[in-house]
């Protein structure tokens, strides 16, 4: 079995400064991801350009019944001894955060599929850059779920056989 007939990986933001009242992720609908076909995800958070002074406020995974956000909640916790610790946050160039939640963690009872990461730098004292990576794993239907069909320069699977 190949990994990327298990995995789905994407980029849905790349140093984006969120310093400020800026976020990556908020109000958006391109950062949503459908769990339907997985059975976790694994979200990696490094902070690029970051002013000193400032800190990762808000860390967070949320959980929606559409792409396009409705019914938002949060699925991790940011606060004071939650889920990201935000009197322990990350706060330096090279530092990471990594999310993982099973799709169980979800509330697919009540249509709950989509899920996003929600980052937040609070004050603005200078450049806050952040990138994060989506790894959906654990595809329930192997080969159906690829991080897109290939296509010459744009998406490129190499393996030992091609």
């Amino acid at each position: 079995m190949r990994l990327s007939d298990m995995v789905a990986v994407s980029l849905p933001f790349t140093e984006t400064d969120i310093g400020g009242t800026n976020s990556a992720g908020s109000d958006d609908t391109v950062h949503w991801v459908d769990m339907e076909g997985y059975d976790s995800i694994l979200v990696y958070v490094e902070l690029g350009t970051w002013n000193s002074s400032d800190d990762l406020d808000t860390c967070k995974l949320e959980q929606a019944t559409s792409s396009a956000g409705a019914g938002k909640k949060d699925l991790t916790t940011s606060a004071s001894g939650g889920n990201y610790d935000s009197d322990s946050p990350v706060d330096a160039d090279g530092n990471f955060v990594i999310l993982e939640v099973d799709g169980a963690d979800l509330d697919v009872d009540n249509s709950f599929k989509y899920v996003r990461v929600y980052l937040a730098e609070g004050g603005n004292t200078g450049t806050d850059n952040v990138s994060a990576v989506y790894v959906r794993h654990k595809a329930r239907y192997a080969g159906a779920q690829l991080s897109g069909a290939a296509s010459s320069g744009a998406q490129v699977y190499v393996t030992t056989g091609s």
